[in-house]
């Protein structure tokens, strides 16, 4: 077993100097890992309130878009009026929500919630949760705080497709200010242009590719199936395709009506041809049949967003995203940047993507964030944050860098396969060949 999950560490795209565990269940501070309520309580106040406590000292220095991520605002825990957590595997009584209000001894009148079982995409799914939420209420601040807790999904037992959740899940949470207060929207850092979420928790093979639960024995842990990467890709489709009208060029729109025309010209064409069963007809009324009426329109996304953050799941999941959306490498460097030093942290790793771009790359006004996370269920999100002003920030989570990554800089190469560069990792790979065949070597 030690050489499975050798094999898939070698191969996860994760730094084997990098990325953080909880002590209950980090093998430097244990032989024996310990899965308790008391140590996930423990992992859940320091990666949360820390989280809440960063944004809370940002924006301690005044005190005073709509749909906006705040920053220097000078909000305290006073001036919170909705508060929202997510947490997919650890949900306790009284909630993680709850134990943020008594931390920050937050107001009586709060509208607090906690999200859980909802994935690795709650991160970016409950972005929509916030946005309605301050539809309905009005000159209004919500704090957003995503995180997942490793000390309560870890584990113990001898099923690969559940120990793959092991190799690969590792501890990081973010806390995101947003309002709709218009005496904010100078200090507020961006936009939400549009959001998109998708579930497609009808299909059976997409309710039940990733779950939670008992393997053959009664030892919980997060089962990944075979089905994970094709309902995820299906999934993520129909969520790119549902916020596409809103974020496109000019120019992608000119492209769209283009295709549109020709797939009108091909259909009519077929028609005719229909009646007609001659070989030289036959071709034409083939593609007219297997391509919907004409060529498939596919948007060049760098066109529409300068930036991209992405679901850091895995490897083998952002080679997937990079494919799908037709994007180069460097557009990439920020999700498999975070994929590298912190491993899949859930529902925050688009967060932490975007503090990359923040701290190493820099957001030009009027530049556009393409968000986008995937998850269990299997649902889907993206937003489409647009920059206020020019943003050059110095996130703690980022200041170990001295300068921005390049592709040289990751685990394993972004062309090909993807070689594995660090020497121990390679070998570990080498040693451990065919280990994983016919398991997945991903997370969603």
């Amino acid at each position: 077993m030690r050489d499975f999950m050798q094999r898939v560490f070698s191969k996860s795209g994760i730094s084997p100097t990098g990325s953080y565990l909880p002590p209950a269940i980090h093998p430097s501070f244990t032989s024996n890992p310990e899965v308790s309520i008391p140590n996930a309580m423990l992992e859940a106040e320091m990666v949360m309130t820390g989280a809440l406590s960063d944004v809370f000292a940002r924006t301690a220095n005044c005190r005073s878009s709509f749909w906006s991520v705040t920053d220097d605002a000078g909000l305290g825990p006073q001036d919170i009026d909705i508060l929202v957590t997510c947490a997919s595997i650890f949900c306790p009584t009284p909630s993680l929500a709850s134990m943020l209000v008594h931390k920050f001894k937050m107001r009586e009148d709060i509208q607090s919630y906690s999200l859980g079982g909802m994935g690795c995409g709650t991160g970016v799914v409950g972005i929509n949760l916030c946005r309605d939420l301050l539809k309905a209420r009005p000159n209004s601040v919500c704090v957003y705080v995503p995180a997942e807790i490793t000390s309560a999904c870890y584990y113990p037992g001898h099923e690969k497709n559940r120990m793959v959740a092991n190799c690969i899940f590792r501890m990081g949470g973010a806390a995101i200010m947003l309002t709709n207060k218009a005496s904010l929207r100078s200090r507020a850092k961006y936009e939400l242009v549009a959001a998109s979420r998708i579930h497609l928790g009808a299909d059976d093979e997409a309710y039940g590719c990733m779950s939670w639960g008992p393997d053959s024995i009664g030892i919980n842990g997060v089962h990944l199936g075979k089905e994970v990467v094709t309902s995820a890709g299906a999934t993520v489709t129909a969520a790119v395709t549902a916020i596409a009208p809103y974020i496109l060029s000019w120019s992608e729109f000119g492209r769209a009506a283009f295709y549109a025309a020709q797939r009108k010209y091909a259909v009519q064409k077929g028609s005719c041809c229909r009646g007609n069963a001659s070989k030289q007809n036959l071709s034409l009324v083939l593609s007219c049949r297997l391509l919907g009426g004409g060529p498939e329109f596919k948007p060049e996304w760098t066109r529409c967003c300068e930036h991209f953050a992405l679901h850091a799941g895995g490897y083998a999941v952002l080679k997937g995203l990079q494919k799908g959306l037709d994007l180069p490498s460097e557009k990439m460097i920020p999700s498999y940047a975070c994929l590298r030093d912190y491993g899949n942290t859930s529902c925050s790793t688009t967060w932490y993507s975007m503090a990359y771009i923040e701290s190493q790359m820099g957001v030009k006004k009027g530049e556009r964030v393409l968000q986008l996370g995937v998850g269990g269920g299997t649902k889907a999100g993206v937003n489409c944050w647009k920059a206020l002003r020019d943003l050059r920030v110095d996130h703690k989570v980022w200041q170990h860098l001295e300068r921005p990554l390049k592709e040289a800089d990751l685990p394993r190469g972004l062309e090909g396969s993807g070689k594995v560069r660090d020497p121990l990792m390679a070998e570990w790979g080498d040693n451990t060949k065919g280990a994983t065949d016919g398991v997945p070597t991903h997370a969603a």
